[in-house]
């Protein structure tokens, strides 16, 4: 009997709202996409991704912000889906250019080059752009700076280095036809998922930076970890379909449970839905409980307290509107 492919009821206890800016603001988002080049296709004929004008129209990605960031202003949301437009993006090319490189110097210096449009000290002090997505990053670094501290730059684009780097990672495992581990996989998911990227952008979408105080504690950790594997696990289990279709399934959790323990795919599926209801679970009681007594332990005013608690809660709506784009997209299914 073939073991066929069955999205389990996911556990979301958070409510998705969507940003009433998303009409006006998705038109922007394409026509600034056209106007860099970035709806080009890249790699159209790889069988291990690519991108086009068609993917990004079906993937809806502003919708994507909308339902992540619902509470952002039209300016902010425009940014916002630019951001998630280039992460994407570099998700889909990576391993195809990977493949054409063919050589780990020379992407080692891809990396390096897309990085330095995003120097931390002077963010009008890059190079000239001259391919499409280093003139977005360039122009998205041009209007997220400014307004940001130099410690969250230096956070941020060390999260953007993560995800660069994890994502060769993730290509090395697939060109030698390496199984990881669980924990292993669970580790660099959390780097070439990018949420931690999308963590810090809600920061700069609410107008506030987490202090270094709150950030170390480990209430605060947990919070990001559990909604870095919130995000994480849910997509590898929607995306599962679309990775084997396009011969990347390997790096994916529920391949991974599968062939480290020899289960069939429903219970690959079973298993890793439960550890997801473990992490939302896990999100949750942290916001309730763990996060405040910190807060009051820190001995942190009304106004900090607010603000840390409104980020945590915002970062659980990000979640639940996370899910929901994923029942709504046109992303992963076949394409007709």
């Amino acid at each position: 009997m073939t073991d066929i492919f069955q999205l389990p009821s996911f556990y979301m206890p958070f409510r998705a709202r969507v940003n009433p800016h998303l009409e006006d603001v998705r038109p922007r988002v394409r026509t600034w996409a056209r106007s860099l080049g970035l709806l080009k296709p890249q790699h159209s004929d790889s069988p291990h991704g690519g991108w086009s004008a068609e993917m990004f129209d079906r993937a809806d990605f502003t919708h994507f912000t909308a339902l992540t960031y619902p509470h952002a202003s039209a300016e902010e949301l425009e940014l916002l889906s630019g951001w998630h437009s280039v992460i994407w993006c570099l998700d889909d090319v990576f391993l195809p250019w990977c493949e054409a490189l063919d050589d780990r110097e020379q992407i080692l210096r891809r990396i390096e080059r897309l990085m330095a449009f995003l120097p931390v000290a002077a963010h009008g002090s890059g190079p000239a752009p001259e391919q499409p997505l280093e003139r977005a990053l360039a122009d998205l670094w041009r209007r997220t700076a400014p307004s940001a501290s130099t410690s969250w730059r230096v956070l941020y684009t060390r999260s953007v280095r993560q995800f660069l780097e994890a994502s060769l990672w993730e290509t090395d495992n697939l060109t030698r036809r390496r199984s990881p581990d669980l924990i292993e996989q669970t580790e660099m998911r959390r780097d070439y998922g990018a949420a931690g990227c999308s963590a810090l952008l809600m920061e700069h979408s609410l107008g506030w930076e987490i202090t270094k105080d709150i950030r170390e504690t480990r209430p605060f950790t947990v919070l990001i970890n559990a909604f870095r594997d919130t995000v994480d696990l849910h997509n590898d289990i929607v995306s599962y379909p679309k990775e084997v279709r396009e011969g990347v399934a390997r790096n994916n959790i529920v391949q991974v449970a599968c062939e480290l323990h020899g289960i069939p795919l429903h219970e690959g599926v079973s298993l890793v839905d439960r550890i997801l209801t473990g992490r939302v679970r896990t999100l949750d009681e942290t916001v309730r409980t763990d996060l405040p007594q910190t807060l009051h332990d820190l001995h942190t005013d009304q106004h900090t307290q607010r603000a840390v608690l409104r980020h945590a809660r915002a970062i659980q709506g990000w979640a639940a509107g996370s899910y929901h784009w994923h029942k709504a997209t046109d992303r992963y299914r076949s394409a007709a």
